[in-house]
């Protein structure tokens, strides 16, 4: 049949345009602009169809105004949920200054405006002014359960939480499952605690040492999340953990720079396979200073979960002996998206490797070479060469170690740690055992918690003019002494 067809009405009419597709007209249409019940114009070459391009939300805050609570661009970007008992909250010389006060189990608690969720990169930095019992600091990526719900404490080991009517997302399949029951109207202790039942519109929760009874509202979240804590007394330690659905992986305590000022900049990532923290202290430096503190494999949030990004501040159950004064020297946080390309090359992406998978083949751990490799180091040592190759398990002390009395290069280092916190190879270019703490390193390598670090030398390896010797110690410092225990290191370096 023909395009277009006759509006018929029983006399005939008018022709409407249509397509002739296998016998079925498909009408014709113009766009036209303009709300309901108003033409602005048919879309044309000189009149376009608007488009808006949305970018992936980022938010940056640093705080720049100065007032109480949150002022400017902060207030824009973060909304103060609750300003606990005996704190206080407010923008002062381009920070944002929570004080903590002394008042038990009082929590403040600051969220996000937007959400953000699939691949993110977070950063944020912190100054504590002192690190006591029963102070807790969090930054969380966090979803959001319910607001306002009515809780009834049934015991001092129980609570139930009530939805609305048809409103629980939760069932019997879902006991054991973990969030936090935050932002109490009335008596409680805030926390992360398992469901221990379900039952039509209400949740009942396993709690500790709450008051036996009490009423009030409160807010769950966190039933997915990333987390970095700072609660205990080092100023070098924070914890880091990932959660889905109400299962985590388990807190891991990360060593990290200090959080005494100058304070350091902590880093969140997360590439939907992995969750990551990094961190850099906050002062200018010629080096790249971002280092790996901790990561998660396993139970992240799904790429369509929602996430806010929470501040809280938070008293225990015991009262603290003084009141802390949390700085936050800015907040950034931004979905960065996830897309599969081709590399031809790359800069790096925040202080998170990004994983890369070969397309068009088969990559195996080992590739045949046939044939004799020539290249010219540093030095003019000439390949072949046949690497000596050094293996020692660590004692219980820094292990100082001559590995070469002369110069040589060093081509590769393989270290592990069975510890579950981090540990440092530090090697020296002398031709002697180091003086470990007086004798300056020239290459630090951080191992991390039950984690295997191999460094390659390239084809040119590492050139150490005077020496090779090693040591192995428990902290970073150039200075610091801190011997390893007995057999928690393997230390393998291949050498000419």
């Amino acid at each position: 049949m023909a395009d277009n067809i006759t509006m018929n009405n029983g006399t005939g009419g008018p022709v409407a345009a249509t397509d002739d597709i296998g016998g079925v007209h498909y009408q014709r249409v113009k766009l036209i602009h303009g709300a309901d019940g108003v033409n602005d114009g048919d879309i044309a070459h000189d009149n376009g169809l608007p488009v808006e391009i949305v970018s992936p939300p980022f938010t940056r805050v640093g705080f720049a105004e100065v007032g109480s609570g949150l002022v400017g661009k902060a207030a824009d970007e973060f909304t103060v949920i609750q300003t606990g008992a005996g704190m206080a909250v407010n923008q002062t010389a381009g920070n944002l200054a929570i004080t903590t006060g002394t008042t038990t189990n009082s929590e403040t608690i600051i969220r996000s405006v937007r959400t953000f969720g699939g691949s993110l990169l977070a950063r944020v930095k912190t100054i504590l002014s002192q690190r006591i019992a029963n102070n807790t600091f969090r930054y969380e990526l966090a979803d959001l359960v319910g607001e306002a719900l009515a809780y009834t404490i049934n015991s001092s080991t129980s609570v139930t939480v009530t939805f609305g009517s048809g409103l629980n997302p939760f069932t019997a399949i879902n006991v054991g499952q973990f969030m936090r029951l935050s932002r109490l109207s009335s008596v409680g202790i805030p926390g992360r605690f398992a469901i221990a039942s379900v039952s039509g519109d209400t949740v009942t929760f396993t709690v500790a040492a709450w008051p036996g009874s009490g009423s009030g509202t409160l807010t769950l979240y966190g039933w997915n999340h990333i987390q970095l804590e700072y609660s205990g007394t080092t100023a070098t330690q924070a914890s880091f953990d990932a959660q889905r659905r109400g299962w985590n992986s388990g807190n891991t305590t990360a060593t990290i720079n200090t959080t005494a000022s100058p304070g350091h900049m902590a880093q969140l990532g997360l590439d939907v396979l992995t969750a990551g923290l990094s961190d850099a202290l906050v002062a200018s430096s010629t080096a790249y200073q971002w280092t790996v503190r901790a990561s998660r494999i396993e139970n992240l949030p799904d790429p369509g979960v929602d996430l806010y990004l929470f501040i809280v501040a938070q008293n225990g159950s015991t009262a603290p002996a003084s009141t802390t004064t949390w700085t936050i020297g800015v907040v950034q946080v931004e979905d960065q998206g996830r897309t599969k390309v081709r590399i031809a090359s790359s800069d790096p992406n925040g202080s998170h490797a990004q994983p890369v998978y070969q397309m068009g083949g088969i990559a195996t751990a080992t590739q045949p070479v046939s044939g004799t490799v020539t290249a010219t180091v540093t030095g003019g040592t000439t390949l072949p060469v046949t690497p000596t190759q050094s293996f020692v398990n660590s004692a219980a002390s820094t292990n100082a170690t001559s590995t070469k009395a002369s110069a040589g290069t060093v081509w590769s280092v393989v270290v592990s740690n069975i510890n579950a916190a981090a540990r440092y190879l530090k090697l020296y270019n002398k031709a002697s055992a180091p003086t470990v703490g007086t004798d300056t390193p020239v290459v630090v390598i951080p191992i991390p918690a039950g984690g295997v670090v191999q460094l390659d030398g390239g084809s040119n390896g590492i050139r150490f003019g005077t020496g090779i010797a090693w040591a192995l110690t428990t902290g970073a410092a150039d200075s610091d002494t801190g011997a390893v225990a007995l057999g928690e290191h393997k230390v393998a370096i291949a050498y000419t």
